[in-house]
This record gives C-alpha cells, sequence and structure tokens, in this order.
C-alpha cells in the first residue's frame, strides 16, 4: 500500500486528516484509480491505528488481505474497521470570519 502525500482529500469533524484522493489497494503493481469510500483501521479496545483508504470495490479483498497479514504477524492483531468516508463539495474554502466567498449584495 503506497500513500502518496500529495494526494489529499479533506476528512473534516472533529479533527482535521489527509487521505488520499485513490484507493490504497494494489495488485499485481497496479494501482486503484478510483477514490475511496473507507477508512481502514485496526483496532482493539485500546488503541487503533489507520492504515489504508480503500474503494466499494476492492472492500472485500482488503479484508481477505488483511486477515492473511494479520495471521503471518506483519499487522497488529485486532478488528478489523471500515469506516464510511462522507465527501463534502464545496467551491469555497476560507476562514472562519472569512466572508470573501459571500455573493455580493445586489443593489
Amino acid at each position: 500500500m503506497v500513500l502518496n502525500a500529495t494526494d489529499i482529500l479533506d476528512c473534516s469533524a472533529d479533527f482535521s486528516m489527509a487521505l488520499p484522493k485513490t484507493c490504497s489497494f494494489r495488485d499485481k503493481d497496479v494501482d486503484c484509480p478510483l477514490p475511496p469510500s473507507y477508512i481502514v483501521s485496526i483496532g482493539d479496545n485500546s488503541e487503533e491505528f489507520m492504515i489504508a483508504v480503500v474503494c466499494q470495490d476492492h472492500r472485500d479483498q482488503m479484508e481477505k488481505r488483511l486477515k492473511a497479514m494479520q495471521s503471518a504477524r506483519k499487522i497488529p492483531q485486532g478488528k478489523a474497521k471500515f469506516q464510511d468516508i462522507k465527501l463534502v463539495v464545496t467551491d469555497c474554502i476560507r476562514e472562519i470570519g472569512d466572508n470573501s466567498c459571500t455573493p455580493p449584495k445586489s443593489t
């Protein structure tokens, strides 16, 4: 799995997080070009680690791969969690209190 820092989505709820624009799944050295649908993490009761983002098409394959990697002890043991990514589309990004995106008032 390769995550490129230049491929970013904005994930804002209680925190901000940079996410890749495309699915993290790679098969036979071919990267999936689809946008991610899920944040994939591994966790137990005390800790949780984000390990990838994956599209709807590769969710089941990713789950099988994670189980195999856990069996081989390549990644931490724990439950795999697939959290939906909710995208928000806007044509304006601004700071709080900045009204530069407000349309001008008609006179």
